[in-house]
């Protein structure tokens, strides 16, 4: 079963962690990106730091361990499957900005936690894709609800959707070539 916005979020916000939904899902999209896995050792200090509970931190860590396994299934489905874990269309457009800059943060976190700055140069449009991540990551979220503001908010989503995709598949093409023996002559 999918982790859902709400369900994460009252899971979270259940223990008083100090992230939420989508910070954790963009975590995980931007660890799995460099990484190709997403094992707890890696995201627990990260995402659970200041959890003292063992029941409370042992329920949020299933709900996380989901969300992780379903975002590797998603990225490397045949059939592009991958979302943005976002508040729904219900919610203003300025929730669904700030949740925006929230996934924008929590992957650019994730890239550097799975290794990011250790692996060789990546193609100009990954670095591009990154440094857009960023600026996204501190945009203004008070934004006005009207026609241009959805429709700007669902073009930022999908750029950033397939962006994450491509990001992937070239992250590990470039490991791939960087590991492959050189031929002497």
């Amino acid at each position: 079963m999918k982790v859902d916005y709400d369900e994460m979020n009252a899971e979270l916000g259940a223990v008083h962690a100090g992230v939420r939904a989508s910070e954790c899902h963009g975590f995980f999209c931007g660890h799995f990106c460099t990484s190709n896995t997403v094992v707890a050792e890696s995201w627990q200090d990260h995402l659970l730091a200041g959890i003292d509970d063992a029941v409370d931190l042992e329920d949020c860590s299933a709900v996380l361990t989901r969300l992780a396994n379903q975002v590797k299934e998603e990225i490397l489905a045949e059939e592009i499957s991958f979302n943005l874990l976002l508040p729904d269309d219900t919610s203003t457009i300025s929730q669904r900005s700030a949740a925006l800059a929230e996934w924008c943060a929590g992957f650019v976190s994730g890239l550097g936690i799975g290794g990011l700055g250790e692996k060789p140069p990546l193609i100009e449009e990954c670095d591009e894709f990154i440094k857009d991540l960023v600026s996204i990551s501190r945009m203004e979220t008070m934004v006005e609800d009207n026609e241009e503001s959805e429709s700007a908010f669902f073009e930022i989503v999908e750029y950033i959707r397939v962006g994450t995709i491509m990001l992937h598949q070239e992250w590990h093409q470039v490991n791939i070539n960087s590991e492959k023996p050189k031929v002497l002559h």
